[in-house]
């Protein structure tokens, strides 16, 4: 083994033990004529970082394969409600939304089926790696913006303001930085040789952003909570709020009448002036601020639209995204190498938070229909008044 460790020392200049592999492969198979040996291949990975899910092996082919199909049945599902959706004039763009993050995830748990066929493909675990990384902000970010809804539901007259939704894109804006930073930090090892300064370095930039991950984790819960803390100020009494009054249900097979929101555009330019500067709000029979439709407003169908499985929903996966990034945090402060690895690392942990749970998710997006009940008014057409906000 020493024999070993002096030959990696000197092809890779005395670079840190576990970086440049994806340089160092290409070297080992062109010094062994193309085929790397068994033991250097496990000595060689025995030396690289553990990481959230560890490497696979062909335990991993069946488990990836399950979540795969289960990802998959859920983009279709999500494609599909978006595409019913559309159909009838009703647009939810967050539905394409959580359909590429469901995308993504089959695409992550395609590639680690072909990573465990083969540990020699790099460069298909390095894009594994991203697909693992990315998925979990994705669906922060898409929860964040449901909460945003509740929020300016509950105070038109702050969540229209230019400031405030200044302050969400910086938000937004941050965490990309964030996820590009974790991409690099968490790359740059397998691809460079690095010193141990620049290796320790990449280490903190990727402690740095999943603790950055997990507060961005818990924003939506967060907003919520400071809608209802917050009491609705006498400004908001004066503010004419748009909402979709032609929901009549959130209903698992429930779907708006075609073409509604388009004959609603039609009454909203004739109505008086002082609706021009109405707010877009989702769907509720009880909000607490004028309306715009007098005639027809939500309040006038049977039955009621409220929100607590709104909240709960937001609530729910605040929860589990909040555990998932506390579990994958923890780890990147675990300075250990896969030959000593501790459990956190073990590939179980990732399917259940990565898989398992984001089932739970997904299946509370779809039977709890956000697309229903985060729905605001499509903004106006060119020549119809404008609706500011939102």
């Amino acid at each position: 083994m020493d024999g070993i460790t002096s030959l990696l020392h000197s092809m890779t200049n005395g670079a840190a033990s576990g970086t440049g592999i994806l340089k160092l492969l290409p070297m080992a198979q062109d010094m062994f004529g193309g085929t790397v040996p068994e033991y250097l291949v496990k000595y060689s990975l025995s030396q690289q970082i553990a990481i959230f899910g560890d490497y696979p092996t062909s335990d991993d082919i069946a488990p990836s394969a399950i979540f795969t199909a289960i990802f998959a049945i859920f983009f279709i599902a999500h494609s599909y409600v978006f595409l019913k959706n559309m159909s009838r004039g009703h647009k939810f763009w967050l539905s394409i939304g959580f359909a590429f993050y469901t995308l993504m995830r089959v695409v992550g748990f395609a590639m680690r089926i072909s990573w465990a066929d083969d540990i020699q493909r790099l460069r298909v675990g390095m894009a594994s790696e991203v697909f693992i990384i990315v998925p979990i902000v994705l669906l922060a970010s898409f929860n964040l913006v449901l909460a945003q809804r509740i929020f300016t539901w509950r105070h038109p007259h702050i969540g229209s303001k230019n400031w405030f939704w200044a302050c969400m894109i910086i938000v937004y804006t941050v965490v990309t930085g964030v996820v590009v930073m974790a991409i690099l930090g968490a790359l740059i090892p397998y691809i460079y040789f690095l010193s141990e300064h620049h290796y320790t370095m990449c280490k903190q930039v990727v402690r740095a952003a999943a603790v950055l991950c997990v507060l961005y984790s818990v924003l939506a819960i967060n907003l919520v909570i400071g809608a209802f803390l917050i009491k609705p100020t006498p400004k908001s009494d004066k503010i004419w709020t748009y909402q979709p009054w032609w929901i009549e249900s959130f209903g698992l097979f429930y779907y708006v009448k075609k073409n509604a929101c388009q004959k609603a555009e039609e009454t909203f330019a004739i109505r008086e002036p002082s609706a021009e500067d109405a707010v877009r709000i989702i769907p509720s029979t009880t909000h607490y601020h004028n309306t715009l439709e007098k005639v027809q407003s939500v309040t006038s169908k049977k039955g009621t639209l409220t929100h607590n499985t709104s909240i709960a929903i937001i609530a729910l996966t605040t929860i589990i995204l909040l555990i998932s990034s506390i579990f994958r945090c923890v780890s990147t402060f675990i300075d250990q190498t896969y030959a000593n690895q501790s459990w956190i690392f073990d590939n179980t942990v990732m399917y259940i938070m990565f898989g398992a749970l984001e089932t739970i998710i997904n299946l509370a997006y779809l039977i709890g229909r956000v697309d229903l009940r985060f729905y605001r008014p499509d903004k106006l057409k060119k020549g119809f008044s404008s609706v500011l906000g939102v």
